[in-house]
């Protein structure tokens, strides 16, 4: 099958975390036999694209390859995209010169679909918002899965219409799939009451996957992962992007004051300067190491103690929807440490994969680094958060969408 992939983020070279996701996902997909053809924002000028196993072309449908990645320019000059990539949408757009490409990329997208994706013989988007409503209008006869995120909801709850938007979207699709039963909730809290019963049989909860089974054969033994990372006391492991929903200014203020912990922050973003400032008062307690993958990610895991994940409720309703570090560090058995806040409970089976902490109530992240190796569900709790992780493996989440791609 020959499926069409309309995203708002795809990584543009190797090793970008930019929709890093949303490549496993084509991938996941590629392993069953499918090729996939990949509509994604034009990156700007500083940003330029290069292959990795994908292949770049203006006519990606006539590709041999399992993956073909078509940029969709959206607005002129080129210097001027800056609504997509690099801390992503919802902060990009803290940028007023990040603006006009909010208006621009779902026509740009509509034109370019509308050409590029004659030949597929299904359709995937992936974030409702513009994908999914226009993958709605260029579908034909063609199946569609729209997968939404928690970004999608907290625009469409936001925007003027988005209740109409939602419904349009949800009509336009054959499958929609959320990642948490929180976010789905709120997706049929959108629609008319009247439709509400009919429509919800096609809204599913899938959290995206992870590469557990590769990620576990990468894991080094514990005691040479430390070794190797010259650890000595006890180390909380953090993998996000540094951007203020994660929270790690505030868990900062927790953890500065302690001498009993030390701290490793890997990721990158628009916070690592001030993150970096902030951690040079704790001297080497505090250590931001930057963007890692493969068999380093793979230390990091066996050597930590714990994953923290500190993620906020922003003032703006956006929260976290069902984070990827958090399946990894499951993976990994490596405890988990996070906020309840968005779909995260829900991932950790509300407590019983993991540890959880109000990020509005400092005391209780204390309580929680305290606690977390001594309480006596530890190892329930990994075992658990590992039976999860697994279950969301990219293969088995690949033939779930396989499924939704060809069933009524």
């Amino acid at each position: 099958m020959h499926i069409g992939l309309l995203t708002t983020s795809f990584p543009r070279f190797e090793g970008d975390v930019a929709g890093s996701f949303v490549l496993g996902f084509a991938r996941a997909l590629a392993a069953r036999g499918h090729t996939l053809t990949v509509l994604a924002p034009e990156p700007s000028e500083g940003e330029a694209a290069r292959s990795f196993p994908l292949t770049a072309s203006e006519e990606p449908a006539r590709s041999p390859a399992p993956i073909a990645v078509c940029h969709v320019p959206y607005v002129r000059p080129r210097r001027l995209a800056r609504t997509f990539y690099g801390a992503g949408v919802a902060d990009n757009v803290g940028d007023p010169r990040a603006w006009p490409g909010l208006a621009s990329f779902p026509i740009a997208l509509w034109l370019k679909a509308a050409r590029a994706l004659q030949r597929c013989d299904a359709l995937v988007s992936h974030f409702g918002v513009p994908c999914g409503w226009v993958a709605g209008r260029v579908r034909g006869p063609r199946r569609h899965v729209a997968v939404l995120h928690s970004a999608d909801l907290r625009v469409l709850e936001r925007m003027p219409l988005g209740a109409r938007v939602a419904r349009s979207m949800v009509v336009g699709a054959d499958h929609v799939t959320c990642v948490s039963n929180l976010a789905r909730e709120r997706l049929l809290a959108l629609l008319p009451h009247s439709e509400r019963s009919k429509l919800s049989p096609r809204v599913h909860v899938q959290a995206m996957g992870t590469d557990a089974r590769a990620l576990d054969a990468l894991l080094p033994p514990r005691a040479q992962a430390r070794e190797r990372l010259g650890l000595r006391r006890p180390t909380l492991l953090t993998l996000a992007r540094l951007v203020p929903i994660k929270g790690l200014a505030q868990a900062l203020e927790v953890i500065e004051p302690r001498d009993d912990v030390d701290w490793i922050i890997a990721g990158d973003g628009p916070l690592r300067e001030q993150l970096e400032h902030r951690a040079a008062t704790t001297g080497s307690r505090v250590r931001l190491v930057g963007e890692v993958r493969g068999a380093a990610k793979a230390q990091l895991l066996a050597a930590a103690d714990a994953l923290l994940l500190p993620s906020l409720q922003l003032p703006s309703g956006r929260a976290e929807g069902a984070p990827l570090a958090i399946l990894e560090a499951m993976a990994a058995g490596l405890p988990v440490i996070a906020s309840s806040t968005g779909g995260i409970p829900e991932l950790l089976d509300f407590g019983r994969a993991g540890v959880l902490f109000d990020p509005t109530i400092p005391a209780t992240l204390r309580a929680a680094l305290d606690t977390v190796h001594i309480e006596p569900h530890r190892a329930q709790r990994i075992a658990r958060g590992r039976e999860i992780a697994f279950a969301h493996d990219w293969a088995v989440v690949g033939e779930r969408y396989e499924r939704l791609l060809t069933s009524s």
